[in-house]
């Protein structure tokens, strides 16, 4: 596939069962800012990685031109001259944000900053590919995935880099993994060895029990307390890269209430992320993702329920991996200014529906469907 996906989420997703696995085509010299590397975490070299897509495809990214813009609800958060940032995750606080980025090396690291801030640390950099950092509830510890081991698996950490665990084993690729909002769970999603499609599965953080709950990709866990509720993202009809938008819910650590909340018959919507309250999500959309050239990105806002579907950006550039902010900011990954880094869109845009006159947008969603496991 050549199609041009965005590195944000590169670090993603395998398409059936391949031996290759991700990665990002960049490199450079380490610089001032950026802590030393934990030696306890060096691991031993390991073989080329192939990037892929947030479409669950391997991909070869290409560089098509990005147009500038000079809308003042952007904010450029990270700056680098070589390499691209992906994966942005926020802490409870929002004082601090960790991401990926292949700023210092060929595989994708994980990096901590401050949201308003310009000093850099990384924490992880062991010779393989770091990837969806997220913090838990408490802000204390830090989720990941890593292939350090030949497979991708699921990881946790201090929120210095100290005291790696490996929380997942299996013989599938884990990826993607998002803390329940007690923080004792986590979800994430696995390649099937029997299925061959992407399936959602649980952890629990004190047992070890895992569960297979559905399928699909990117799940991010509602901070909604009032109701176990995960969002992700499934295509409309397997093997096909119409990803719809859906939520699924919880009782007892059994699935329930399967509603699809966002679709497009003409855009493949993708990495959702939920709102401080629970009570909306935002995603990106590729449109028309069944060409070999789909450029065309944009975040939209959409309540829980699929009600009130709004888009948030111009569709300059590539625009992924977006991230609430309890200030009303959204963070995302962006080639707006060249280099895929870390963006914002000012709170008060939110507010407001996307203007006549704004790119071609994805037809508009159907109203939000439920259905039973």
């Amino acid at each position: 596939m050549t199609t041009r996906f965005s590195r944000s989420v590169l670090f993603a997703a395998l398409a059936a069962l391949p031996a290759t696995l991700v990665g990002c085509a960049s490199s450079g010299p380490s610089t001032a800012g950026v802590a030393a590397p934990p030696e306890s975490i060096v691991e031993a070299p390991r073989p080329p990685a192939t990037p892929i897509s947030v479409l669950g495809e391997v991909a070869t990214p290409s560089g098509p031109a990005v147009r500038s813009s000079a809308l003042s609800s952007f904010r450029q958060h990270t700056f680098l001259a070589d390499g691209a940032d992906a994966d942005i995750e926020l802490d409870p606080s929002n004082i601090w944000m960790v991401f990926t980025s292949t700023r210092h090396s060929a595989r994708p690291k994980i990096y901590l900053q401050k949201t308003d801030g310009v000093t850099v640390t990384q924490l992880t950099a062991d010779d393989a590919d770091d990837a969806h950092p997220t913090f838990s509830p408490d802000g204390k510890t830090l989720a990941f995935a890593s292939n350090r081991t030949g497979r991708w698996a699921i990881y946790t950490m201090d929120t210095d880099g100290k005291s790696v665990v490996q929380l997942t084993n299996s013989q599938s690729q884990d990826l993607h993994p998002s803390f329940s909002p007690d923080g004792k769970t986590l979800v994430y999603c696995s390649m099937g060895t029997r299925s061959g499609e992407w399936e959602l599965w649980t952890v629990d953080l004190a047992t070890s029990a895992r569960r297979m709950i559905g399928e699909g990709l990117f799940p991010v866990w509602s901070p909604d307390t009032t109701v176990s509720r995960i969002a992700f993202q499934k295509p409309r009809k397997q093997g096909t890269r119409h990803f719809s938008i859906w939520t699924i819910d919880l009782a007892g650590g059994e699935p329930r209430r399967l509603t699809e909340v966002a679709t497009s018959a003409q855009a493949a919507l993708v990495t959702p992320s939920w709102s401080p309250d629970g009570k909306s999500l935002t995603y990106a959309s590729i449109a028309d993702a069944t060409t070999t050239n789909a450029t065309q990105h944009d975040l939209w806002l959409v309540n829980s329920d699929g009600t009130g579907r709004q888009r948030l950006t111009d569709g300059v550039g590539t625009v992924l991996s977006p991230a609430f902010a309890s200030s009303g900011r959204v963070f995302f990954i962006s080639d707006r200014s060249g280099a895929e880094s870390v963006w914002s869109l000012r709170g008060s845009a939110l507010t407001q529906p996307a203007s006549a006159d704004a790119a071609p947008a994805p037809t508009p969603d159907k109203q939000a469907t439920t259905e039973t496991p």
